[in-house]
């Protein structure tokens, strides 16, 4: 069955609201987002993440693998710095040559905080050739890397029970794998287990969607998975790659996107603050509807900016209905240790 989400209305801080689940260790400015029921959340400190890129090998890729190589350290230097605990792996799109078909490539094929030099590593691991069939089906290809016999065999560590999995699809083509995109979320979700969908987040760098760009097909399916799962979408014609893969590697992270709210909620009642550390990253102030700077004159410690989270797509927050949890949508992803608060009016109970 597919998700419904409903849009979020943001309407005016007030004062005071009734709080559940609140975090005792942090200091806050009093600022709470409107609704009978406020419900409050803390964003992971230092998480673990299974990091796979599935990359397109056919013959028009090779300038994109050179700029993913030499531009890593823009994606790594988030995460190095952040105390992530990490494992990286490389795969093609290619599921025709015996060599690919979801192997993890590479002479060091699962990169780590031990791995010498790991920015050199994936810099040879990225550049997974350019002999790949035209029909690039990414999905297939990290559907093959993420079950068995791959998951406990060639690909035999990569998967880590408490990591969360964030997919990575680079490509100048659309995926032409069978089968619906829904099903593919579904089943890369499933590699975690039932009910660990919120530890499992796909990114797309592809072409523009509908139009493509030049030299770029538009990478249709790949923008609806990475949407679909609640990660970002970048175009492959970007010719800051720096830039990119910096907005890359801050969404990888690790971050968790969904909390479920303590109630069921009524849909349209639900207005969401992620609040953050004077002097500490703050939420990127293009998906705040409202920004509140309260820190003059505070001590570091003070959680005291204040990000109304407006509702959009495909960067913002969005209500699930079924489940009565909120979701943060691509670059609206609250940063390590910020306290999300969402205040709301709980359905009437039986």
């Amino acid at each position: 069955m597919t998700k419904r989400w409903w849009p979020i209305p943001l309407a005016l801080a007030l004062s005071c609201a009734v709080v559940h689940g609140a975090c005792d260790d942090v200091r806050f400015r009093v600022r709470t987002p409107p609704g009978p029921v406020v419900d409050v959340f803390r964003q992971v400190e230092a998480p673990t993440i299974d990091i796979l890129w599935v990359v397109d090998n056919s013959s028009s890729m090779k300038e994109e693998q050179n700029a993913l190589a030499e531009n890593f350290a823009s994606f790594f230097r988030f995460i190095s710095q952040s105390e992530v605990d990490y494992h990286i792996g490389v795969i093609s799109t290619d599921v025709y040559d015996p060599s690919h078909r979801g192997r993890l490539q590479g002479a060091i094929p699962i990169i780590s905080r031990a791995t010498p030099s790991p920015e050199t590593v994936f810099a040879t691991n990225v550049r997974v050739g350019v002999t790949g069939k035209g029909d690039e089906q990414g999905f297939t290809a990290a559907s093959l890397a993420l079950s068995e016999p791959l998951r406990s065999g060639e690909n035999a560590g990569f998967l880590r029970d408490a990591a969360s999995l964030y997919l990575i699809f680079v490509s100048d083509e659309d995926d032409h794998s069978f089968g619906e995109v829904e099903a593919y979320v579904r089943r890369f979700e499933q590699a975690k287990g039932i009910g660990n969908d919120n530890r499992v987040a796909c990114a797309a760098v592809v072409g523009d969607v509908p139009d493509g760009c030049p030299g770029a097909r538009a990478g249709t399916r790949y923008a609806s998975l990475a949407q679909e799962s609640g990660g970002v979408v970048r175009s492959i014609c970007d010719s800051d790659f720096a830039g990119l893969l910096d907005a890359l590697g801050f969404s990888v992270a690790g971050l968790k996107r969904a909390f479920s709210l303590s109630r069921a909620a009524l849909p349209g009642s639900v207005t969401v603050y992620v609040k953050t550390g004077c002097g500490s990253a703050a939420m990127d102030p293009a998906v705040c509807e409202k920004i509140y700077d309260d820190c003059r004159g505070s001590a570091q410690g003070i959680y005291g900016i204040t990000c109304q989270v407006r509702q959009a797509l495909p960067d913002g927050v969005l209500f699930d209905a079924e489940t009565s949890s909120i979701r943060f949508m691509g670059a609206a992803l609250p940063p390590f240790g910020a306290i999300i608060e969402a205040g709301y009016t709980p359905q009437e109970e039986p």
